[in-house]
């Protein structure tokens, strides 16, 4: 719906509109009703904006009104005081009951719909947007809605990565929201926020919600044993942690800031500069149920202190509302949110520029009507991720307010469409106030009132899982399929990585390793001895999260590459399956050579070995003509391999004719498998007794080429003229050896210089050579010595200077044509001191 739905957000902005009654729409005061007081006072209540006293005074006031009409107009209003404290199914109820008296206008449709969806209902809400749409045809929310639902269930089944939880060391039954990051700049372990519980600055209760005035407090995060984080552990070491709640975060108790920030009024939605120096809020004043709108405020950290708050200027109508400020890193730009004149819809959000010369913000430009819409657009936050985050009720969402993002330029405006978070960062109920640490969408907080809270709206945390990856796999004979223990796995990457493992008793290797990551081709290399080496691939190339396992007692998703591979034993033919040759023929095709590639590899993959290449024939035709045929084939094979440059004392050719009928190995997987069993020898005489189908297929098994292993033991002969040749090319043109870098060494406590020569490892006499003899330098804790003999000092002695006997700061700075005091600054060591003589100071 376009109006907020409940408290924090409308916070923010107190002016807004509300529907004018039905029964004002009347031509004339004489034709309306009497109606009574107590409905009068109910309206008053409501245009005032304060829904929970609204919402006592309308119930009685049901009973008293007699017109279908007034009847239908308070249950309308009665369903959006529901609505705006949060009451969803009282709230449904209220515009199902405005309808069935009459009501006429399309927002009680909506908020039926609306009402359902923000109750984890999608598939009424379906329905009751469909309804809608065939009352009110032309209505486009209900489109949207329809749209929405159906986007709704579908990310609710999607698996994720984020998970969110309520943070419970804050949270209250008020009101929790308005996240900044507190303390010093680059640290985010402390926390601002916003809330309306009991012990505040402002006692008043508000009479949206009967709670508190907001006001702002700062917390810091604890070790999960409720230390100080950064401080000493408990004896015992720290407390373990289950890893499956790795974002149940504690806090220490919140303590007010104090009150030149929180006053009587509402303070809300702090948001830093860069350097955590300047700090802006927004305040909301009201004055008697005259709201009088929102306004950013700017206040200066001065060491414990605050300076008193000053209004951020960003338009010159003091009608107008603004709040909800962010400030990118560099101090350039604000974005806020606000009502000002040329606003698309309720709420927009703008972007001000930073004028330096006259330190005033420019007048904000809208961010356009790609983000904001006829609804509200609220909570900014802008990262160093280049995305503007930011939550909205207008944009197509699950429930009612849901969190964006959208890349905006240099100028800070959007550069492309707005992205909707989806589950489980959205919800069925309001979900805004995102804020991050640095490294996009992987870890912060936001706020929602989502079921499973304590109350109201709570902080809760977000965490991006980690993606995690390890490969396992089992290596096996190829003869025989028995697992082989001991062999060498090696592993690198196309990043780099490398990585050395080794099989267990069963064949198995696994790895898991931080340093394997995505998009890398992996390569695998297999060693044994008296097997021929071998190799695998795998890679983490265009993996998805459904490649990845959740692995809940680490919290993390892993992929696992998973290798089967086989090494050929060395005194084991090893068939070529596609080295066929045309009937009679001894040429190569092209499959031919394809599987001689592979004799290729295996020959560079072990560079010691000399095999011997067979070619086998069938029986059939004449011994003589079988036994010639097959040694052309061998010899066609020896020169192909060595064209691909294997040197020819590491092949030897072997026509084998029909001599050596191939017998059939265990878990054996070529051709026939399935026909005959292990151990059967397709001899003539075992063929001839086969079925005419099966001899074919006999025969053409029997029509191999394979090779195996006859040494492994070769060494490739070394040219030794090539080789002086090359060595005397090296040497002419090897660079010269560059020096080493000099290394410093700080003397500590109580040193003597036997205990620097010694810790340095250098000879008493190079010390002095290094550090200008020091004559006449006592040592000192913290004072630093060169200790590197002929190390290149070049760098270090453009930016220091060595401490002369008798020098003082005063005598120094002039010497180097600086201040004393910007000396002094740069050796803050020695600040309060004159400088130890022998050591050596900054000058840059």
């Amino acid at each position: 719906m376009t109006q907020r739905t409940h408290f924090a957000l409308g916070l923010a902005f107190a002016l807004g509109v509300v529907a004018t009654p039905l029964w004002a729409q009347k031509s004339s005061e004489d034709d309306a009703p009497k109606r009574p007081k107590i409905a009068r006072q109910g309206d008053d209540y409501y245009l005032g904006k304060e829904y929970s006293k609204a919402i006592s005074i309308y119930r009685k006031a049901y009973s008293k009104v007699k017109s279908r009409p007034e009847k239908a107009e308070i249950s309308y209003r009665l369903g959006e005081c529901y609505r705006y404290t949060a009451q969803y199914k009282a709230a449904e109820a209220q515009y199902r009951r405005a309808i069935k008296a009459g009501y006429t206008q399309a927002e009680a449709y909506l908020g039926v719909a609306e009402m359902l969806k923000y109750q984890d209902k999608y598939s009424d809400a379906l329905v009751a947007y469909e309804d809608m749409a065939k009352v009110f045809p032309g209505d486009e929310r209900a489109k949207q809605g329809i749209e929405s639902s159906k986007a709704a269930v579908a990310w609710l089944a999607a698996t994720t990565r984020y998970q969110v939880g309520p943070l419970t060391d804050l949270n209250t039954k008020s009101h929790e929201y308005g996240l900044a990051f507190d303390g010093r700049q680059g640290a985010y372990e402390e926390l601002l926020f916003s809330s309306t519980r009991e012990g505040g600055i402002g006692k008043r209760q508000d009479g949206w919600t009967g709670q508190q005035f907001a006001d702002i407090y700062t917390t810091k995060r604890l070790n999960s044993d409720g230390s100080a984080r950064g401080g000493k552990k408990p004896k015992g070491g720290a407390s373990k942690v289950d890893p499956t709640a790795a974002r149940a975060q504690k806090f220490s108790a919140p303590e007010l800031l104090p009150e030149t920030i929180n006053t009587m009024d509402h303070e809300g939605s702090p948001a830093f500069d860069g350097k955590r120096r300047n700090l802006y809020f927004t305040r909301c004043m009201d004055v008697k149920r005259a709201q009088l709108g929102c306004a950013i405020y700017v206040t200066r950290r001065a060491g414990q202190t605050w300076q008193d708050p000053t209004p951020v200027v960003l338009t010159s109508d003091s009608s107008r509302s603004v709040g909800h400020p962010s400030i990118n890193a560099e101090e350039t730009l604000l974005y806020f949110a606000g009502d000002l004149q040329g606003a698309v819809g309720g709420k927009d959000l703008w972007v001000a520029t930073y004028d330096k010369r006259r330190r005033t913000w420019s007048n904000p430009v809208n961010l356009g009507a790609l983000i904001n819409t006829k609804g509200d657009e609220l909570f900014p936050f802008i990262h160093d991720d280049g995305f503007l985050y930011f939550s909205s009720d207008g944009l197509p969402g699950m429930g009612g307010f849901d969190l964006f993002r959208v890349a905006v330029g240099e100028d800070g405006l959007p550069t492309g469409e707005p992205e909707n978070l989806k589950s489980p960062l959205n919800s069925s109920g309001d979900d805004f106030n995102i804020i991050l640490r640095p490294g996009g969408l992987r870890d912060g907080y936001f706020v929602t009132n989502r079921e499973g809270g304590t109350g109201g709206d709570d902080i809760w945390t977000i965490y991006e899982v980690p993606l995690k990856y390890g490969l396992r796999g089992t290596l096996k004979s190829e003869k025989d399929q028995a697992p082989l223990a001991n062999a060498t796995v090696k592993i690198s990457g196309s990043d780099g990585f490398t990585a050395t493992v080794m099989t267990d008793k069963l064949g198995k290797f696994e790895l898991v390793d931080e340093k394997l990551i995505a998009d890398v081709n992996y390569s695998f290399a297999f060693e044994k001895k008296k097997f021929l080496n071998g190799g695998a691939k795998a890679n983490t190339i265009g993996l998805n999260l459904d490649n990845f396992v959740f692995v809940e007692n680490e919290n993390v998703f892993r992929h696992t590459m998973d290798i089967a591979a086989t090494m050929a034993p060395i005194e084991y033919p090893v068939i070529l399956p596609e080295l066929y040759f045309a009937l009679a023929k001894w040429d190569l095709t092209d499959k031919s050579r394809a599987a001689l590639d592979t004799v290729y590899r295996t020959l560079v993959l072990n560079p010691n070995i000399v095999i011997e290449l067979r070619s086998h024939t069938d029986y059939r035709d004449a011994d003589d003509k079988n036994q010639a045929l097959s040694q052309k084939r061998a010899d066609t094979c020896v020169k192909y391999l060595i064209s691909k440059g294997i040197d020819p004392a590491r092949l030897v050719s072997l026509g084998m004719g029909e001599t050596q009928p191939f017998e059939i190995p265990q878990n054996y997987k070529g051709m026939g498998k399935d026909l005959f069993p292990a151990a059967t020898v397709l001899s003539e005489a075992n063929i001839r007794k086969m079925p005419a189908s099966q001899q074919e297929t006999a025969n053409q098994i029997n029509r191999r080429t394979d090779f195996r292993v006859i040494r492994d033991d070769y060494t490739p002969p070394v040219d030794t003229a090539a080789l002086a040749e090359e060595m005397g090319e090296m040497a002419k043109n090897a660079e010269p050896a560059k020096p080493v870098k000099g290394e410093m060494y700080t003397v500590g406590d109580k040193e003597s210089f036997a205990t620097v020569c010694r810790n340095a490892n250098v000879g008493i006499t190079d010390l002095r050579k290094l550090n200008g003899g020091l004559r006449g330098v006592r040592l000192q804790p913290g004072m630093i010595l060169k200790v590197t003999p002929n190390g290149d000092y070049a760098d270090f002695d453009s930016k220091h200077r060595q401490v002369n006997l008798g020098e003082t700061w005063k005598t120094l700075a002039k010497d180097l044509g600086v201040k004393e005091k910007v000396l002094r600054e740069l050796n803050p060591e020695w600040v309060k001191v004159e400088p130890p003589v022998g050591t050596y100071i900054r000058t840059k």
